[in-house]
């Protein structure tokens, strides 16, 4: 909720800040440093500070050795200079300044005596983050299997800037494993997935889709995908979303996806619209790919063959725009593997290493054989590795491994700090890690993955990290 300055108290607040943050050394009156550009008018800054800041507005405090106008000129990053003034002459002024972006660095100059237009005195804070600042760089738990063996319906997500968790923030209404989960316009879609069979033996899959608005804190239930589906490749292109291979059935060699297209537009009639349809050319009919969209594609990786369920190797690209998938070959990861995590690192102009290249970045999973779901065993792989996109490189570069070898971890990228960060997977099956690594994008082939300081809330594997921002 945004703060109005007006609501506070200046006489409490300057108390407060003077008798807390003076004592505290924070703030120096030196007149040496104070005096530039003021000797004409015979009054000087003494002392200056923002004792309150909000989202969009902020209060700063002058005090003057002599009774005059206190100015304060400020502008936010890429943004127009504005200027605030007092009403009348005094030693002391409290200028309210507003109008800028949340979470947004704000240059300011404070003045006595002077116009706005001469020489101030430079400093800056920070806007303070929105809620939606806060969701939007955040990042999202969803899905997975816990250390009980139960489906987790908690979502947990993680502030990377404040380096704070909020556990259990809300819960899926129906939980499920082996969902296929995606960001689309700033909402979380769990679609499909696993749910507990009859009288809670086994799992059968589900054809049910549910969305989570975090700025609403709201659950909705939309209209379910045409048939049962875990296991696949889904991402967000444009208005829509789109799903490939995966399997109708926990056991996939009896539902395995051939070709098949599931498009789905959520703004469209009341509960959103399905499409089904055939590619025009063959898609992988495997389960439990690496994936990721860039440049309206789904690029996907490895995963499980339908017919015996073995690891594989191999990538592919479907185009919606075409119908079909990519026309060259694209690049093989190095070892064959399924449930693996993966993150597409795509920057944007307005992010802070725009000039980065694009990565498709792929770690962990499993090298074993099995056509269940969920698996009954698995043989971890600590592999991590990379593709530039975008380049005629085409080929996949092995960095660094991850720390301990693990089954289904999950990866998304921190677009301010530039790094990639990986998040739970199972040691062994059954055995959910609550650990956290991050990998330095500056040369992700040759710098190490370090164990962050900071424990998930729950521990758990199989499920999916979501960003708003992508």
């Amino acid at each position: 909720m945004k703060r109005s300055l007006s609501q506070f108290s200046i006489r409490f607040i300057l108390r407060l800040c003077l008798f807390s943050l003076v004592p505290l050394g924070l703030f120096s009156c030196g007149s040496d440093l104070f005096t530039s550009g003021s000797a004409a008018q015979k009054a000087r800054v003494n002392f200056f500070f923002v004792p309150l800041v909000s989202e969009t507005s902020a209060l700063v405090y002058i005090e003057c050795s002599a009774k005059v106008v206190g100015f304060v000129r400020f502008k936010a990053e890429n943004g127009g200079e504005q200027v605030s003034s007092s009403i009348f002459p005094s030693e002391t002024h409290f200028i309210p300044i507003n109008n800028f972006p949340s979470d947004t660095n704000i240059e300011y100059q404070v003045f006595c005596g002077l116009e706005a237009s001469g020489i101030g005195i430079p400093a800056s804070f920070r806007s303070s983050s929105s809620l939606r600042d806060i969701f939007y760089r955040s990042f999202w738990m969803v899905g997975g299997t816990g250390s009980d063996k139960t489906i987790v319906a908690d979502l947990d997500f993680y502030d990377p800037v404040a380096k704070r968790w909020y556990p259990s923030y809300t819960k899926i209404p129906t939980p499920r494993a082996n969902a296929q989960i995606v960001s689309h316009k700033g909402r979380i879609y769990i679609i499909g997935g696993l749910i507990l069979g009859p009288g809670g033996i086994g799992s059968v899959a589900s054809p049910r889709v549910e969305v989570y608005d975090p700025l609403s804190n709201t659950w909705s239930t939309l209209a379910n995908i045409p048939s049962n589906l875990q296991g696949a490749v889904v991402g967000s292109i444009d208005d829509e979303i789109f799903l490939i291979s995966g399997s109708t059935s926990a056991d996939m060699t009896t539902g395995t996806i051939f070709n098949n297209v599931y498009r789905f537009n959520p703004s469209l009639g009341a509960n959103g619209v399905w499409n089904n349809y055939l590619s025009s050319t063959n898609i992988f009919p495997r389960t439990d790919l690496a994936y990721c969209t860039y440049n309206g594609s789904l690029i996907f990786s490895g995963g499980r063959f339908y017919a015996d369920g073995t690891a594989q190797s191999t990538s592919d690209a479907f185009i919606p725009s075409a119908n079909s998938t990519s026309g060259r070959i694209e690049a093989s990861i190095s070892i064959a593997r399924h449930g693996l995590a993966s993150a597409c690192y795509k920057p944007r102009p307005s992010d802070p290493f725009p000039n980065d290249q694009p990565l498709f970045l792929v770690a962990g999973g499993s090298t074993s054989t099995n056509i269940l779901q969920p698996v009954d065993s698995v043989t971890t792989s600590n592999r991590f590795e990379y593709s530039i996109l975008g380049t005629n490189s085409n080929v996949f570069v092995t960095g660094s491994n991850i720390p301990v070898a693990l089954y289904a971890p999950a990866m998304e990228i921190d677009y301010t700090s530039r790094k990639a960060f990986l998040f739970g997977g199972a040691s062994e099956i059954n055995l959910p890690s609550d650990n956290v690594y991050s990998l330095e994008l500056t040369n992700p082939g040759l710098v190490p993955w370090v164990l962050v300081d900071t424990k998930m809330p729950k521990a758990r594997f199989g499920h999916k990290v979501i960003i708003l921002n992508r």
